[in-house]
């Protein structure tokens, strides 16, 4: 079948050549043909011939897709093959371990590879603070997520932005947890952010469910300011919170 014929052609091409650019090659296009195994098979035999010159980037392939799999021990294997070949981890391998920890719950080893990340200084992007943040909610430390938000300036060139905010806000929702999404976005004003269509529409509800009526006004005035109420998930969460705040007879709020 199919994955015969995959043998055939890499018993003869690794027989041909045994040379690391040629194998790295392979291992990549195995990957991207869904070949994951044989990719794995491929890279042992690179090992066996003391051929541990893989690149970077054919570790990160094969990483992500390990963790794409929900493999993430045996792609921890690579790592340690990956420091033996002479390449540590950098933002991209670092992202996709987090994102396979962030699927396993496994916030330990999260920390301690993030911990570890910034402790060698390195600069971090955008993405992998995401998945930092992410891992945090899904485990319910939300507020390890809001600290990491505080103090992320004080090490890192770059600042987190709305979108970074509220990916933590939406975090604390399904524990409700609204206090720590309020002080959230309390946060991110203070650091000089404003809020979208997407932060209003994801908080909206959630002051609602809490029924902490000062917070819904503050957004719905929030909403008007920035010109969204026209936008379909604003729309539909002011129409929601006030329906909500006739209920609870909160009718001079819901009128204004």
């Amino acid at each position: 079948g199919e994955a015969a014929a995959v043998d055939e052609i890499l018993d003869a091409a690794f027989d041909a050549s045994g040379e690391p650019f040629m194998c790295t090659a392979l291992v990549k296009m195995l990957v991207r043909g869904k070949f994951v195994d044989k990719a794995l098979d491929l890279h042992a035999r690179m090992k066996q011939r003391g051929q541990m010159s893989g690149d970077i980037i054919m570790y990160s392939v094969l990483i992500k897709a390990l963790v794409d799999e929900g493999r993430l021990d045996t792609a921890l294997g690579l790592v340690e093959d990956m420091s033996v070949a002479g390449h540590k981890v950098d933002d991209i391998v670092l992202m996709h371990l987090l994102d396979g920890c962030r699927h396993t719950n496994n916030y330990k080893l999260g920390k301690k590879l993030f911990d570890s990340a910034l402790a060698d200084g390195m600069q971090l992007s955008e993405y992998t603070l995401i998945t930092m943040l992410k891992l945090c909610g899904r485990c319910g430390l939300h507020e390890d997520a809001y600290n990491l938000l505080a103090t992320w300036g004080e090490t890192q060139q770059i600042k987190p932005s709305v979108i970074h905010f509220t990916c933590v806000m939406s975090g604390c929702l399904p524990t409700r947890n609204y206090d720590m999404a309020w002080a959230t976005y309390e946060l991110m004003l203070a650091s000089r952010i404003r809020p979208d269509k997407t932060t209003l529409s994801t908080l909206l509800p959630a002051m609602v469910a809490s029924q902490r009526w000062e917070r819904v006004m503050e957004l719905a005035i929030a909403t008007a300011a920035i010109g969204e109420v026209g936008a379909g998930s604003s729309r539909e969460a002011l129409s929601s919170a006030m329906l909500q705040m006739r209920r609870a007879g909160q009718h001079d709020r819901a009128e204004r």
